[in-house]
């Protein structure tokens, strides 16, 4: 069986949702609050039409919808001397449906995303692994981030002094 990922489209959206959500029960999180669903399914559909995302899909070689996914998020940020574009690219919602698994889809889809942002001049791409996902991005060159640790701060949630 010949495997091959094309790009994804806005009326791929459906799927890739379905997708996502595996992916999220896959690690062991509740995703089945209808709200965040309804969200994701429009910030899809309208990254997907304007550019703001990229995405690389496989076909359920049965027809089903899609076996495997996933997307890549742009943002161009602050140019520095080691992103002198400075267009970064965040990887995310990689997910194989677990009927597809372990037959090189993801492979495919991340090759065809890195094809693609290489084109469009992105030089920085950055992305959270876990541990199933990690042998796939090291064979591709990716490694931990170094610069410091990455922070965050949920606003609304932090409890902080002025």
């Amino acid at each position: 069986m010949t495997i091959s990922a094309r790009p994804a489209v806005p009326d791929d959206a459906a799927e890739l949702l379905r997708l996502r959500v595996v992916m999220f029960e896959s690690m062991g999180v509740d995703a089945s609050a209808r709200a965040w669903r309804q969200a994701c399914l429009a910030h899809l559909r309208e990254g997907l039409a304007d550019g703001s995302l990229i995405g690389a899909v496989v076909d359920a070689p049965d027809g089903s919808g899609l076996a495997c996914s996933g997307l890549a998020g742009l943002s161009p940020r602050i140019p520095s001397p080691t992103n002198p574009s400075g267009m970064t690219a965040y990887l995310s919602s990689f997910s194989t449906d677990p009927r597809w698994r372990r037959r090189g889809m993801a492979r495919r889809v991340l090759q065809l995303l890195l094809d693609r942002l290489r084109q469009d001049g992105v030089e920085r791409v950055e992305l959270h692994a876990t541990p199933d996902g990690l042998p796939l991005y090291r064979s591709f060159g990716f490694a931990d981030r170094p610069g410091g640790r990455e922070m965050r701060l949920r606003l609304g949630e932090a409890d902080y002094e002025s």
